[in-house]
Protein backbone atom coordinates (compact mmCIF):
# COMPACT_ATOMS: atom_id res chain seq x y z
CA UNK A 1 0.00 0.00 0.00
CA UNK A 2 1.22 3.39 -0.97
CA UNK A 3 1.84 6.04 2.06
CA UNK A 4 0.81 9.67 0.60
CA UNK A 5 3.20 10.90 2.56
CA UNK A 6 6.37 8.78 0.56
CA UNK A 7 9.08 10.10 -0.39
CA UNK A 8 7.65 9.61 -4.43
CA UNK A 9 4.93 11.99 -3.17
CA UNK A 10 7.30 14.25 -1.12
CA UNK A 11 9.65 14.50 -4.44
CA UNK A 12 6.14 15.54 -6.77
CA UNK A 13 4.92 18.25 -4.63
CA UNK A 14 8.81 20.13 -3.98
CA UNK A 15 9.50 19.87 -7.64
CA UNK A 16 10.73 23.01 -9.09
CA UNK A 17 7.50 23.00 -11.77
CA UNK A 18 5.35 24.09 -8.49
CA UNK A 19 7.40 27.26 -8.37
CA UNK A 20 5.27 30.14 -9.60
CA UNK A 21 9.03 32.57 -8.95
CA UNK A 22 12.76 31.50 -8.97
CA UNK A 23 15.44 32.74 -7.97
CA UNK A 24 18.69 34.92 -9.30
CA UNK A 25 21.40 35.52 -6.87
CA UNK A 26 24.10 38.91 -8.56
CA UNK A 27 27.25 39.04 -6.52
CA UNK A 28 29.30 42.28 -5.69
CA UNK A 29 31.98 41.31 -8.49
CA UNK A 30 28.79 40.57 -10.82
CA UNK A 31 28.73 37.25 -10.96
CA UNK A 32 25.53 35.34 -10.26
CA UNK A 33 23.53 32.21 -9.60
CA UNK A 34 19.92 31.25 -11.24
CA UNK A 35 18.34 28.65 -9.70
CA UNK A 36 17.51 27.05 -12.91
CA UNK A 37 19.98 27.11 -15.69
CA UNK A 38 20.26 25.30 -18.44
CA UNK A 39 18.01 22.52 -17.23
CA UNK A 40 19.79 21.88 -13.81
CA UNK A 41 18.88 23.66 -10.32
CA UNK A 42 21.08 25.25 -8.00
CA UNK A 43 20.36 24.82 -4.46
CA UNK A 44 19.79 27.68 -2.45
CA UNK A 45 22.60 26.97 -0.13
CA UNK A 46 24.97 28.32 -2.84
CA UNK A 47 23.79 31.53 -2.18
CA UNK A 48 23.71 31.21 1.49
CA UNK A 49 27.53 29.73 1.11
CA UNK A 50 28.04 33.65 -0.44
CA UNK A 51 25.84 35.75 1.74
CA UNK A 52 28.79 38.37 2.47
CA UNK A 53 28.94 38.99 -1.24
CA UNK A 54 25.79 39.21 -2.04
CA UNK A 55 24.70 42.32 -4.05
CA UNK A 56 21.02 41.87 -5.24
CA UNK A 57 18.47 38.70 -5.04
CA UNK A 58 15.95 38.90 -7.71
CA UNK A 59 12.30 36.39 -7.61
CA UNK A 60 11.37 36.41 -11.48
CA UNK A 61 7.75 35.21 -12.05
CA UNK A 62 8.15 32.11 -14.59
CA UNK A 63 5.04 33.20 -16.74
CA UNK A 64 4.26 36.70 -15.73
CA UNK A 65 6.27 40.06 -16.08
CA UNK A 66 6.66 40.42 -12.60
CA UNK A 67 10.01 41.05 -10.56
CA UNK A 68 10.95 41.45 -6.56
CA UNK A 69 14.48 42.57 -6.05
CA UNK A 70 16.18 43.10 -2.53
CA UNK A 71 19.41 45.90 -3.22
CA UNK A 72 21.21 44.32 0.04
CA UNK A 73 23.95 47.35 -0.31
CA UNK A 74 20.91 49.98 0.49
CA UNK A 75 18.55 48.40 1.97
CA UNK A 76 15.58 48.38 -0.51
CA UNK A 77 13.20 46.21 -2.29
CA UNK A 78 12.46 46.96 -6.06
CA UNK A 79 9.01 45.44 -7.67
CA UNK A 80 9.31 45.21 -11.37
CA UNK A 81 12.75 47.15 -11.65
CA UNK A 82 10.66 50.29 -10.39
CA UNK A 83 13.85 51.82 -8.09
CA UNK A 84 13.49 55.05 -5.96
CA UNK A 85 16.96 56.22 -5.57
CA UNK A 86 15.78 58.57 -2.48
CA UNK A 87 17.62 56.68 0.47
CA UNK A 88 15.16 57.31 3.69
CA UNK A 89 17.49 56.06 6.54
CA UNK A 90 20.95 54.55 6.23
CA UNK A 91 21.01 50.73 6.81
CA UNK A 92 23.79 48.71 8.18
CA UNK A 93 24.90 44.77 8.21
CA UNK A 94 21.56 44.09 5.63
CA UNK A 95 20.88 40.45 5.18
CA UNK A 96 18.61 38.89 3.15
CA UNK A 97 15.17 37.23 4.23
CA UNK A 98 14.17 34.44 1.96
CA UNK A 99 12.32 31.28 2.45
CA UNK A 100 8.92 29.53 0.98
CA UNK A 101 5.92 28.23 2.70
CA UNK A 102 3.68 25.23 1.27
CA UNK A 103 0.16 24.41 2.65
CA UNK A 104 -1.00 21.06 0.90
CA UNK A 105 -4.82 20.07 1.69
CA UNK A 106 -5.42 16.54 1.55
CA UNK A 107 -8.62 14.45 0.99
CA UNK A 108 -10.01 12.04 3.78
CA UNK A 109 -8.66 9.32 1.45
CA UNK A 110 -5.22 10.78 1.25
CA UNK A 111 -5.39 12.81 -2.15
CA UNK A 112 -3.85 16.18 -2.47
CA UNK A 113 -6.32 18.25 -3.32
CA UNK A 114 -4.73 21.30 -2.93
CA UNK A 115 -1.02 23.07 -3.18
CA UNK A 116 0.13 26.68 -1.92
CA UNK A 117 3.03 28.02 -2.07
CA UNK A 118 4.12 31.41 -0.58
CA UNK A 119 6.89 33.35 -1.17
CA UNK A 120 8.79 35.47 1.86
CA UNK A 121 11.31 37.99 0.51
CA UNK A 122 12.71 40.83 2.47
CA UNK A 123 15.58 42.03 4.23
CA UNK A 124 16.78 42.98 8.24
CA UNK A 125 19.57 45.36 9.23
CA UNK A 126 20.55 47.48 11.98
CA UNK A 127 18.99 50.51 12.70
CA UNK A 128 20.70 53.71 13.34
CA UNK A 129 20.24 52.60 16.92
CA UNK A 130 21.56 49.65 16.76
CA UNK A 131 18.46 47.84 17.22
CA UNK A 132 17.18 44.95 14.48
CA UNK A 133 14.80 45.68 11.91
CA UNK A 134 12.86 43.54 9.00
CA UNK A 135 11.03 44.38 6.04
CA UNK A 136 9.33 41.09 4.63
CA UNK A 137 7.27 40.69 1.53
CA UNK A 138 4.40 37.65 1.71
CA UNK A 139 4.23 36.71 -2.47
CA UNK A 140 1.38 34.59 -3.30
CA UNK A 141 1.89 32.22 -6.80
CA UNK A 142 0.01 34.94 -8.94
CA UNK A 143 2.42 37.72 -7.72
CA UNK A 144 0.46 39.68 -5.28
CA UNK A 145 2.17 40.61 -2.18
CA UNK A 146 1.43 41.96 1.39
CA UNK A 147 4.20 43.80 3.69
CA UNK A 148 4.88 41.93 6.59
CA UNK A 149 4.99 38.16 7.79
Amino acid sequence: MDNPISSNNIEVNNSISNLSFLWTAIFKDESYISQLENGIEHRFQEVKDRFNELKYFTLQHKEKEISFTVDLVNGLIIYNNYKNTEIVEKKENIRLIYFRRNRITMTESGDQQSHQIWYFLGFQYLDKLGNNQKIILRIDSNGSFLIGE
